[in-house]
């Protein structure tokens, strides 16, 4: 008999899993989110600037 994907162990390298876990926890905040989706429409539309521009204002 196959066994079930829940049952079956994973192993992987520590740094692995506490990526995952800051991806979930990314994820789950709502602020974040809302700020990498204006983002990206911000880049669709073009209003973007050369990041040295805006290191300089700094």
């Amino acid at each position: 008999m196959a066994e079930s994907t829940k049952d079956r162990l994973v192993s992987i390298r520590k740094s692995d899993l506490e990526s995952l876990e800051a991806t979930v926890e990314t994820l789950q905040d709502e602020d974040v989110m809302r700020q990498l989706c204006e983002s990206e429409k911000d880049i669709e539309k073009g209003r973007t600037r050369p990041a040295r521009e805006f290191l300089k204002e700094l």
